[in-house]
């Protein structure tokens, strides 16, 4: 495939990204057709990619660096003999959270059906009565404040962050089977559709520029990632760019990261309603593929 280098400039934005977001599955009327129509466009430019190679994201492209992440991916496995020592604590204090008891003496998975096996693909669902989505994320702030514990911040890594990774990944290998049946599921997959498509910031960009329209292709040095497989593998563990270190990523705080390197001048916040809501039509367009949090993303 051709590349063109896309540079993503906070104050400006070149003639080719400024065009209108009109782009696979934006005119579709259901997310049935919305995401039939995303299929299509990705079967026809990335014929490479194949079923649940799609969750390796840009990992399907020359410019990922291919070497790195393996390095890394051989790091964060079980027993390896470098693992990353904030890795090591991050897992630690997700499994703290987890196991440890509250008050009465129950624990985070008894919240869950099966001790939190399999819970995590339950979600994002939306509330019958009030329409509102709820994340997997959330149900485990309800499982603490029901407890007696006090919540914890969706921005905060080391805490929400941490726990996520944990309670998801009982959850990985299973596959995404979402349906939009009800007139409040179709208006949350509707609103997240129009966060998705939407643009915004100084750079006027859309989440769909960057991993529709120009999926496949290079900003600054990184290949972007198609949609589809996108929120199959969150939380992710990424490098700090300034430091180094490790730090856990969870879907919504990666929204809140993309939005202020394209100069929105105050990104979605992890929890918000329209991050939540976001996170609906974004899984939804992962249906069928497999579940894999606690991975290494460059």
């Amino acid at each position: 495939m051709k590349k063109y280098i896309l540079v993503l400039l906070l104050a400006f934005s070149l003639p080719v990204l400024a065009e209108p977001v009109i782009t696979a599955g934006y005119e579709e009327k259901t997310p049935e057709a919305t995401l039939k129509a995303i299929e299509k466009l990705f079967h026809e430019t990335m014929p490479h990619i194949k079923g649940d190679a799609f969750v390796e994201g840009a990992l399907n492209f020359p410019n990922s660096d291919l070497p790195y992440n393996k390095m890394w991916a051989e790091r964060l496995a079980p027993g390896a003999f470098d693992e990353p020592e904030e890795y090591a604590h991050s897992l630690a204090a997700g499994k703290k959270l987890w196991e440890t008891p509250f008050a009465h003496g129950k624990t985070m998975a008894s919240c869950f059906a099966n001790g939190g096996k399999g819970a995590a693909n339950d979600y994002p669902k939306v509330d019958a009565a009030s329409g509102k989505v709820i994340t997997f994320e959330h149900a485990l702030n309800d499982c603490r404040v029901t407890n007696g514990e006090k919540p914890l911040d969706y921005n905060d890594n080391k805490t929400m962050g941490a726990l996520s990774v944990v309670a998801r990944r009982l959850s990985n290998g299973m596959r995404i089977n979402m349906h939009v049946k009800t007139d409040k599921e179709l208006a949350a997959f509707n609103r997240g559709k129009e966060v998705f498509y939407g643009r915004t910031g100084k750079a006027d960009q859309s989440c769909a520029n960057c991993h529709i329209q120009h999926a496949g292709q290079v900003a600054r040095t990184e290949d972007l990632s198609p949609v589809i497989g996108q929120a199959a593998h969150f939380p992710v563990y990424r490098p700090n760019p300034q430091t180094g270190d490790l730090n856990m990523i969870t879907l919504q705080m990666r929204y809140s990261g993309c939005q202020k390197s394209t100069g929105v001048e105050k990104p979605m916040k992890p929890g918000s309603d329209e991050a939540n809501d976001l996170e609906y039509f974004h899984t939804y367009i992962s249906n069928g593929m497999p579940l894999s949090a606690g991975i290494f993303r460059k």
